[in-house]
């Protein structure tokens, strides 16, 4: 029997009869509308992939309203595509507000985008003194206009920075929808985003403001158009210039990484296919000509500013650096990013095993070759370089989903040990947060062990319908994931106050202050999320450097950690000043993985 998905279809356990009263096959995985009727009633009509002469009965009773629900919402793609723009917020907005600058990478362009206000300059790059030329300055702009818009301006907190990464996570939950339409179907493009939405690495990301959940969003957006043109359906002259108008804003946000991903995916399938011909329809001379005007001047107005230096760091350091030698301690050998896909991917990763055998079989399909070549070559530079962070492979994910959504759509289900796995994965998850929150700061979290548990009952129903619908597990997956995810957003990760230094840093230079603009130092704490809440003119110094800081007088604050304090006392000493402490802060520095005790000094006043 040769499977087809149709248009519109909700997947149910479908029984084959030769003749009424008959039953032939029992439980056999076939497709069909639902149709308002009762039970008993044969659906000869709605039947897809049958042999001539077979009916089918109604979808199981206990999942057919949700059946008939799924029905009507892919029936619609705008009312797909609104209700997915939901559920992504639902997954995305716990925490959002409530976590504090995370270090070191998001209160680095926080306050870099925080100093573009504050000086008027919008084309250099800057963390206090020192040049930020990493990557180009569009996720800059993009926080700027975030802190513009909403009137916070230079002050504006934490969560208005992180709005870009919130919208585009969003945005990419609804662009793997887009993506997958040509791919699978509006079935499989539904089930693919309902199993892209709760994972972990995309809520981190919609989380921090940095660069790659914007980058993901660009990537997506090319990807769309790239997967049409392979599949040779029309590409007008507006998608094109909006294909390369997508690859033009991903290198103003992170330069060469979207050629990264979409070029091997390109060189892949004409290598793969022996053929350019297809990409005739995305207009490359015209497209390059565009993509060109887009970016040019940036770079050539940072080359002037900076004299060059641009090129050298983010070049010659940054992106040649991370090839060669693993930086800033993120160095690993290849397979790493396979271990952490099974964390990062969660509660969906485990499904790829049970959608593996058809991707296998099926190749050599024009979809499945597409979503390989957008893995496999990608993932393997990644592998390859030094420098492993875990954001990296975010791009191919989506690609993963929508092979698992095709793999579940041609009958692959997952096995009674991958979904006994599925669902006690929840209850570990649950387990951890429930014991960080317990081991760092005492705390019984009840809310985490009540939303464990519903939880895993809604993953337990949904495996256990699993043989008789993928979208009853695809909503599973999601809610499951959604919620755990939400609570450790919500209520976990605000809590862990010992890994909140600065924030708490900044709350006693507030109370032990009189004057509005304290000058300050910190002397063995070095975190950007004290730059940023406590303010750009903030010095960082030794010990000895703190003591002669707060000697000069005036309205003044030393921060000193334990290892400093010798130094710093021992400097005041000789000068025949003597410190006051004012509050001991003690915590952990995630930054550098370390406890440490924090110090705030003023200078004795006699």
């Amino acid at each position: 029997m040769t499977w087809v998905p149709g248009p519109r279809s909700t997947f149910g356990i479908c029984r084959t009869f030769q003749k009424p009263g008959f039953c032939v096959e029992k439980k056999r995985q076939v497709q069909c509308r639902p149709a308002d009727i009762q039970r008993g009633r044969v659906l000869g009509a709605d039947a897809v992939g049958l042999e001539p002469g077979s009916v089918v009965l109604q979808v199981q009773r206990e999942i057919a309203p949700i059946a008939k629900c799924f029905d009507l919402i892919i029936a619609s793609r705008a009312r797909a595509a609104v209700l997915l723009v939901f559920v992504a917020l639902c997954a995305l907005l716990p925490g959002f507000t409530a976590i504090p600058p995370v270090d070191r990478d998001e209160p680095r362009y926080a306050q870099a985008s925080k100093q573009m206000m504050e000086t008027g300059n919008y084309l250099d790059i800057r963390f206090q003194e020192q040049p930020r030329y990493l990557q180009p300055a569009g996720i800059y702009w993009l926080q700027v206009t975030a802190a513009k818009i909403t009137g916070y301006g230079p002050e504006a907190p934490i969560w208005v920075y992180r709005l870009p990464s919130l919208l585009a996570a969003t945005a990419a939950v609804v662009l793997t929808y887009w993506v997958a339409l040509p791919l699978a179907g509006p079935v499989g493009a539904f089930i693919a985003a309902l199993l892209f939405t709760p994972c972990i690495l995309l809520g981190v990301e919609a989380r921090l403001a940095k660069t790659d959940a914007v980058l993901l969003a660009c990537i997506l957006s090319a990807t769309g158009f790239l997967a049409r043109a392979y599949l040779r359906q029309i590409i007008t002259l507006r998608a094109a210039v909006l294909f390369w108008t997508a690859c033009g804003a991903g290198i103003l946000v992170k330069g060469p990484m979207i050629a990264l991903v979409v070029g091997t995916t390109v060189v892949a399938l004409c290598v793969l296919d022996r053929s350019t011909t297809w990409l005739k329809a995305l207009r490359p001379a015209l497209g390059l000509g565009w993509l060109t005007l887009l970016v040019l001047p940036w770079f050539i107005a940072i080359a002037i500013v900076s004299d060059g230096e641009f090129y050298r760091i983010a070049i010659g350091q940054s992106l040649l650096g991370k090839v060669a030698a693993g930086q800033q301690g993120h160095g690993a050998p290849p397979g790493v990013y396979f271990l952490l896909y099974w964390i990062t991917f969660w509660p969906a990763a485990g499904l790829a095993l049970t959608a593996f055998p058809w991707v296998w079989q099926n190749r050599g399909e024009p979809v499945v070759r597409f979503c390989l070549a957008w893995i496999l070559p990608t993932w393997l530079v990644f592998e390859l370089i030094s420098t492993k962070l875990p954001h990296y492979v975010l791009p191919v994910y989506s690609a993963i989903a929508i092979l698992i959504a095709l793999g579940l759509l041609h009958g692959r289900r997952p096995d009674l040990i991958i979904r006994f796995v599925v669902v006690a994965s929840v209850v570990f998850y649950g387990a951890i947060a429930f014991a960080a929150l317990y081991v760092l700061q005492g705390q019984i979290a009840s809310a985490v062990l009540i939303v464990t548990f519903v939880a895993t009952v809604i993953m337990a129903f949904g495996m256990r319908h699993a043989p008789a619908s993928p979208a009853v597990l695809a909503a599973a997956v999601a809610f499951s994931g959604i919620l755990m995810n939400g609570v450790v957003a919500a209520v976990v990760a605000p809590s862990l106050k010992t890994i909140w230094v600065a924030p708490r840093l900044a709350a006693a230079i507030k109370r032990h202050t009189q004057c509005p603009q304290p000058h300050v130092a910190s002397a063995g704490f070095e975190e950007p999320s004290l730059i940023f809440l406590v303010g750009t003119r903030t010095q960082l110094v030794d010990g000895d450097g703190a003591a002669r800081f707060l000697a000069e007088g005036g309205c003044r604050i030393a921060l000193v950690t334990t290892n400093d304090e010798p130094a710093f006392i021992a400097e005041l000493a000789a000068v025949s000043k003597q410190p006051e402490l004012l509050e001991q802060i003690p915590g952990m520095n995630i930054g550098k993985v370390r406890k440490e005790d924090i110090g705030v000094y003023r200078l004795r006043t006699p």
